[in-house]
């Protein structure tokens, strides 16, 4: 295998393992409507670097795992950015990042 830049490991011949990593925060006093406008403002995030998310929010908790958007180019200053992102915001605490880990391949 061999590291690439744009978020990928490759494989066998010809197949590409598309890389994520697990967003998460604790969320304090948020009600619905808070949590829809730091959704919102993480996708918003998210996108002007390239990445998607699935997953979600509750009351409680914030719990996304983020790929990158086919023919982005991603790097490991992407996931530490968001981190840091996620942490200046007011609603969230105790912010995890994890490494970035095989999500699926492509060919």
């Amino acid at each position: 295998m061999s590291g690439m830049e744009d978020g990928g490991v490759v494989r066998e011949k010809g197949k590409v393992a598309v890389l994520g990593f697990a967003l998460s925060c604790r969320l304090e006093e948020v009600g619905k409507e808070g949590a829809t406008r730091l959704l919102d403002a993480l996708d918003a995030a998210l996108e002007s670097r390239g990445l998607v998310m699935g997953g979600g929010v509750d009351a409680a908790r914030l719990d996304v795992f983020v790929l990158p958007r086919k023919g982005a180019n991603t790097s490991q200053d992407d996931r530490l950015a968001l981190a840091e992102w996620l942490e200046q915001q007011p609603q969230c605490m105790d912010v995890a990042v994890g490494d970035w880990v095989d999500a699926y391949e492509v060919e």
